[in-house]
């Protein structure tokens, strides 16, 4: 799996994409939540759930049910009634759905069960350029976790940046946001 800075780049650069002036500055830490939450899984590993188990890492919490789920909790609980729009739903949604889509394009052992619960099946991407990130805890582990930070640079910073970078120049350069508003003729 990327490391919690790969899931939170991604979930910093989409809201960037949907932020605007008046988009509530929690947004910003409750879509990076909703791109880090999925991983709550991770610890059923000490309990020692069988990896096909769907309440194993990347099952459930992983699926779009989960990141549907997730992002409907965040929806409801994270923000006033007058914050809930189709805007802020749509990046917390994307930024849930993020998650599953990195892991399935890491180098890990075992997919994605994106389609549970109608299907267990476990996906992953053909093309996985994502080295799975080791926690640095334990000794040797420091110097494959720096690698898999530097391909996380690679493979979710740069197109990250590209994004949002790309977002601020379109809104910057665009016409239709400086569009006066015109009275309907009667």
């Amino acid at each position: 799996m990327p490391s919690i800075f790969g899931h939170a780049v991604a979930g910093i650069a989409l809201g960037v994409a949907f932020a605007d002036e008046k988009t509530p500055r929690r947004a910003w830490a409750l879509g990076t939540f909703c791109a880090l939450a999925p991983d709550v899984d991770w610890f059923t590993a000490f309990l020692k759930v069988h990896p096909g188990n769907f309440l194993a890492h990347r099952g459930i919490t992983h699926s779009l049910l989960g990141a549907v789920l997730i992002a409907a909790s965040v929806l409801l609980f994270g923000f006033k009634r007058e914050q809930r729009n189709l805007k802020v739903g749509t990046y917390l949604l994307l930024a849930s759905l993020s998650h599953g889509l990195l892991d399935a394009c890491t180098s890990g052992r075992i997919g994605v069960a994106f389609f549970y619960p109608f299907s267990s099946s476990r996906w992953a991407c053909d093309w996985q350029p994502i080295q799975d990130a080791p926690l640095p805890f334990w000794s040797g582990l420091q110097l494959p976790f720096l690698g898999a930070l530097l391909g996380e640079m690679l493979w979710i910073g740069i197109p990250a940046s590209i994004l949002a970078i790309s977002v601020q120049l379109f809104r910057r350069n665009s016409d239709w946001q400086a569009l006066p508003e015109v009275e309907p003729e009667g």
